[in-house]
Order: C-alpha cells, then sequence, then structure tokens
C-alpha cells in the first residue's frame, strides 16, 4: 500500500532545507524538555482521529500523537538515533542485533520486554492481520529473542533499508493488546511515549496526560486533539487562541497568518507533488515515453511554485529532495517549453494532440488550481485532459492498484520520508510489481533500483538509486511537478514548533508561554 498520506489527497503535505523561503522556524536540535507545566496544549488537525493502532495504517508518523515509540527513532532531519534500544549491530547481510533499552515502561508502569518487541514485529508482519504497517515490513523473515536484553531481526535477504523499516515499527504491550484485542486497540492505544491516553470517543477528540513513567517529561500537562475538518474552523480558533495549533493550513491563507503574527511552519521533508502517468496502459498514448516527456514539458513549473504555493517550494524533476539519500543533484525539472512539447508530439505519432482521463483527488485548496492549471497548458499542446475529480480514497486506491480502468493521470505525491531515503518514492515504480497493480514497465529502470535493494555499501547504493532517478527522468512515468508543502500554524505563545520529516511536531518539546 503506498504511503497514502502522501499521495495528492494530503497534497498539503519540503524541509526548510528545500523551500526558497521557508516558512518560520527551522529544523534543529530543542532545549532538555522542562517539567510539566500547568497548561493544555490544543491541537485542532483536519483529519478524523480513526485508530490509535500504530499498526492500522503505514502513516508519516509512527509516534502519532506522542503515545508511542520504535526500537529505532528519528531525529528532525530523519537521522536515525536510538530509542527502545540503545545500540544495534549488522552481524551479517541478513541479520541485525539490537540492545533494549533498560528499564523502559508502558503507560500502565509494566516493563518493556524483548517478548514485547518480538510480539510488535509478528504482529507489523503478520500477513494474515492485514495491517498497513506490512507494507513496509516485508523484507523482515523473522524475530527472535536472544536474551531479555537482546532482539535479533532477519531478513529474507540483504536489506540495506532494515533500520529505516524498524524506525516505523511501533512496540506495543503485549499483554495489553491481546486482552482488549485488536478491534479495541484501534480505541485503548498504549505504547511508551511522553503521552498518554485519557480520553478518546473513538472519532473526533483525544486527550492526553503526561506519561509518568517516560525518562523525562514533556512540556504540557495535558493535551487535547480535535478534529476539525473545516480550515476556517481550525484558523478561526487558532486567532481567537481557543486553539493553539492547527495542521493543514491553507497555502491561500500563509500570507493572512503570517501577517497576523502567527507562526506558520513547513513539516514536509519528503514529498514530491505530481502525477503518476500510467506507462503500461495497451495502444494509449502514454506508453510512448516521448509523449511522457511532451507532458513534462507542457507544464510551468515555476508558475505552480510562484503563484499557487506562494514561493513556499521550488520545481522538480525527481521524485526524492536535497536532504534525501539518493538524491541526484545533476537531475534538474524540466523547463517549460511547449513548443518542445509538441514538437514531441508530434514525434510520437500525435501531431494533432489526443484526449485522456486525469484523475485528482482533492485534499486541500491548492490542488484544483494546479491541476487546472495543467488541464489548461496541456490543451495548449493539443492534450485533451478530462478531470475527474474525488475526495474518496477509494477512487485514488481502485485507480493506484489496478482495481479500475485506470485513468491515464493520476494526481500523487510520494513520500520519502520520515527517514529520508529515494527507497520509499522509488520502489512503486518497478516493473516486477504484480498485476494488476504494476504501474510501470522500465528494465533500465529496474536494473539500478533492484540493485541498490540489496546493496549493503551506503555510497553504492546510493549512486545506484541516483542512476534510477536519471532512466526515470529521461522515461518518465511521473509529471514532475514541485517538492510538498505541508503548512501548520501556532499561536506565538508557542516555542519549539519545529518542523520535522515525519510531519508532526514533537509535542512534549513544545513550550507554551504565560
Amino acid at each position: 500500500m503506498p504511503r497514502l498520506s502522501g499521495l495528492f489527497a494530503a497534497l498539503a503535505v519540503v524541509g526548510a532545507a528545500c523551500a526558497p523561503a521557508a516558512p518560520t522556524q527551522t529544523a534543529g536540535s530543542a532545549p532538555a524538555p522542562a517539567a510539566p507545566q500547568e497548561y493544555t496544549l490544543n491541537i485542532a488537525i483536519s483529519t478524523g482521529i480513526n485508530t490509535l493502532d500504530p499498526h492500522a495504517a503505514i502513516g508519516t508518523n509512527p509516534r502519532r500523537y506522542g503515545l508511542y515509540e520504535c526500537l529505532v527513532g528519528q531525529d528532525a532531519a530523519g537521522r536515525l538515533e536510538p530509542a527502545l534500544a540503545t545500540s544495534w549491530r549488522n552481524v551479517n547481510e541478513t541479520t541485525w542485533e539490537f540492545k533494549l533499552a533498560p528499564n523502559r515502561k508502558f503507560h500502565d508502569g509494566s516493563p518493556v520486554t524483548a517478548e514485547d518487541v518480538k510480539y510488535s514485529f509478528d504482529r507489523a508482519t503478520n500477513p494474515e492481520l492485514r495491517l498497513g504497517i506490512l507494507a513496509r515490513t516485508g523484507t523482515i523473515d523473522q524475530t527472535t529473542i536472544v536474551d531479555p536484553s537482546t532482539i535479533r531481526i532477519t531478513t529474507k535477504g540483504p536489506d540495506p533499508i532494515l533500520l529505516k523499516r524498524v524506525a516505523l515499527v511501533v512496540i506495543v504491550p503485549k499483554a495489553h493488546v491481546e486482552r482488549v484485542g485488536a478491534a479495541d486497540f484501534a480505541t485503548k492505544g498504549m505504547g511508551t511515549g511522553p503521552y498518554m491516553q485519557k480520553e478518546f470517543n473513538g472519532t473526533d477528540r483525544l486527550v492526553l496526560v503526561a506519561n509518568p513513567h517516560y525518562p523525562t517529561k514533556p512540556g504540557a500537562k495535558e493535551i487535547i486533539i480535535r478534529s476539525v475538518p473545516e480550515a476556517s474552523a481550525r484558523i478561526a480558533g487558532l486567532r481567537t487562541g481557543e486553539i493553539d495549533l492547527i495542521d493543514n493550513l491553507p497555502i491561500d491563507q500563509y500570507e493572512t497568518i503570517s501577517r497576523a503574527g502567527l507562526q506558520v511552519i513547513n513539516f514536509n521533508q519528503g514529498q514530491t507533488i505530481g502525477a503518476f502517468i500510467f506507462s503500461n496502459l495497451p495502444g494509449e498514448p502514454t506508453q510512448n515515453k516521448l509523449v511522457r516527456q511532451a507532458m513534462n514539458y507542457a507544464v510551468d513549473k515555476e508558475a505552480i511554485a510562484r503563484d499557487i504555493f506562494k514561493g513556499l517550494t521550488r520545481p522538480t524533476g525527481q521524485v526524492v529532495q536535497s536532504n534525501t539519500v539518493g538524491y541526484n543533484p545533476n537531475v534538474k525539472p524540466y523547463p517549460y517549453d511547449p513548443a518542445k512539447a509538441r514538437q514531441l508530439l508530434a514525434q510520437a505519432g500525435y501531431p494533432n494532440g489526443f484526449k485522456i482521463r486525469m484523475g485528482v483527488t482533492l485534499g486541500t485548496t491548492a490542488a484544483e488550481p494546479t491541476f487546472l492549471l495543467i488541464q489548461s497548458q496541456f490543451r495548449e499542446v493539443g492534450i485533451d485532459a478530462a478531470i475527474e475529480q474525488s475526495a474518496d480514497s477509494a477512487f485514488l486506491l481502485d485507480h493506484w492498484y489496478g482495481r479500475t480502468q485506470r485513468v491515464h493521470v493520476l494526481t500523487a505525491g510520494l513520500l520519502n520520508s520520515p527517514a529520508m531515503d529515494a527507497d520509499f518514492a522509488l520502489t512503486w515504480f518497478k516493473s516486477t510489481e504484480a498485476e494488476p497493480a504494476r504501474r510501470h514497465i522500465d528494465p533500465e529502470f529496474d536494473r539500478y533500483y533492484l540493485a541498490s535493494t540489496t546493496e549493503m555499501d551506503e555510497k553504492k547504493r546510493a549512486e545506484l538509486m541516483q542512476k534510477a532517478i536519471e532512466v526515470m527522468y529521461e522515461n518518465p512515468p511521473f509529471l514532475f511537478l514541485v517538492d510538498g508543502v505541508r503548512l501548520w500554524a501556532a499561536s506565538n505563545k508557542l516555542e519549539n514548533v519545529l518542523p520535522r520529516g515525519d510531519q508532526e511536531p514533537r509535542f512534549d518539546i513544545i513550550r507554551k508561554k504565560a
């Protein structure tokens, strides 16, 4: 399953290192948390709180509201750091050992044991449970207990990003999950994070309190998270002071909120906004790589970045960002060249153009103007693109996995966060994907990409992915547009609302001034 928070349904999803003009605040280390304060942090999010089970969806944030931790953590830039494991070592190409941190406890005070860790990985790799995290754990063969403080993970073959996969697998308490059952675990979450569940109504209101067993004390004594789908309501609450922090700030409100003296923080460090061009539709014009090149030349990416995204991003010619392992600095965006686009279409045998279907999943105020502009610019070179738009994730999934007759172009924003690795985005382009889910066929891309998936030398692996990106540029299965944008807005009373690759603030380090 793709990182669906990264598909265009969540287009409001570039790290400060990628954007030419970043909003306030920059990524970096935060001061050590102080003792809990007598204040409540009020947060409004745009989506429903549909589950507290951290294995149920791939997601972009394994911490999930500060409830959970993994063996391996990540800093603000996506670099790996110790969490529930203090250290690890690569025994051989297929075996890793992890030393567990001593004296760590779950929210109910029970100790974190090797049995809990094994149970968590067994759960995350069990295909019968059909949990979303399975999409990131398929290379894991088995997890075994060496001794009470040592866990061994064995992979089916050499896996150079095993540590990054481990950084996505949350450790859950075996006794609690088995006692409440999988269904109730969705509403009765329990982990080792700095906050623990106090109340949850199962849909749109979650109350958290500081975890007394956490090694350091978080900033706020209590956090109330509410689902507020209407952007206008989130913004109104922020402006009146009823709400301290909101996600998914519409791009068209960026300047207004900034002028009001409120903070705007760009949290995305790993998404490319664009559209998948299905290259394996029999008899269709998008089978021809010249057509797909023409589509990239036909679109003015500079105008999209400047006018629609308010200069908060920049055009791109690849699906990874500059702070991602595998990024290719030599691959530049396709220039806006309608004449070149028309020339390529004629060369491909379409001097009079053709008709296509373009699927657009709407998630933000930027989605519609972006693809209306693309539709207009396609028309200028002879491509008549009929837009089929939907806010329903089923529409996206059905086309993504080939469960319905595919559109020619499907909006997408593939993620390489939270661990900032090109593999997380490149994997969807491999020809070895089983039918009907296969989206692209290119043996040359496979040659480099598939070799990178087993190359344990980091430098050689990055070079292989860079070559795969060069091949993808020449034979594009993607309409490359701009680096992603995901805006949060905060009260000017908050400090340490720092951008992160996993797209959610560290609630425990936020401070609220009186």
